[in-house]
C-alpha cells in the first residue's frame, strides 16, 4: 500500500536533503536560501521541500511537529543562528532528535558566492556529547527542475505488485517485510 512506503518514496520528504542539519547526499545537493522581513525560507533541491524559518519568534507548541522540525532565527551580527526543535521522528532527517532535543543552525555569508554553514546537535538522551560539523555552501545559478516520479516506474510496479499479492490472499505486512 501508498502508505507503507518511505516518504522520500512518495516524493513526501527527504530529510537527508531538507534537514536540519543540511548534508550532501549522492545528488541533488543545492538549496535556495530566500529572506523576507519575518521569515527566511531554506529550499531544498530534492523534491523541493522548503523550511520555513520564523525570525524573532517563539517555537510553536511541542504538538506542532513538522517533519523538519520547529525553526526560528535570529541575527547575530551578520550570522543567521536558526534553532530547530520538535523533530518529527517520521521525517528521518540527518540527525534524528528525541522531543527535548534541538539543532543549532548558523549561516555565515564570507562573501558575494560562499556561505559558512556550521551545525551543533544538542541531545543529551540520545547522544554522549554535542556534535558539529560545517559545509561550505557555494552560490549556484538556480534548482534543478526535481521531477520525482516523471517516468519513474518503481513505486507504480511495487503497487501492482501488491495488488496481485492480495488478489492471491498473500498476507500482511509485519516489520516492513512482506510475508507469505
Amino acid at each position: 500500500n501508498p502508505e507503507e512506503r518511505s516518504l522520500a518514496e512518495r516524493c513526501i520528504f527527504f530529510g537527508r536533503s531538507a534537514g536540519p542539519p543540511l548534508t550532501n547526499g549522492l545528488y541533488n545537493n543545492n538549496y535556495r536560501i530566500t529572506q523576507s522581513a519575518n521569515a527566511v525560507a531554506i529550499e531544498a533541491e530534492m523534491i523541493h521541500e522548503t523550511r520555513i524559518v520564523r525570525l524573532n519568534a517563539a517555537h510553536n507548541p511541542a504538538e506542532v511537529n513538522r517533519y523538519a522540525g520547529d525553526s526560528i532565527g535570529w541575527w547575530e551580527g551578520d550570522t543567521l543562528v536558526v534553532e530547530t526543535v520538535s523533530m518529527n521522528p517520521a521525517g528521518g532527517g540527518s540527525a534524528p532528535l528525541t522531543p527535548t532535543g534541538k539543532i543549532i543552525e548558523r549561516f555565515t555569508r564570507y562573501n558575494d558566492n560562499q556561505v559558512l554553514y556550521e551545525f551543533e546537535v544538542h541531545d543529551p538522551a540520545l547522544y554522549t556529547q554535542v556534535w558539529t560539523g560545517e559545509i561550505g555552501l557555494n552560490a549556484a545559478p538556480d534548482l534543478y527542475e526535481y521531477a520525482c516520479h516523471e517516468g519513474n516506474y518503481g513505486l507504480h510496479g511495487i503497487l501492482t505488485g501488491g495488488r496481485a499479492n492480495d488478489s492471491k490472499g498473500v498476507s500482511n505486512v509485519q516489520e516492513g517485510r512482506r510475508e507469505e
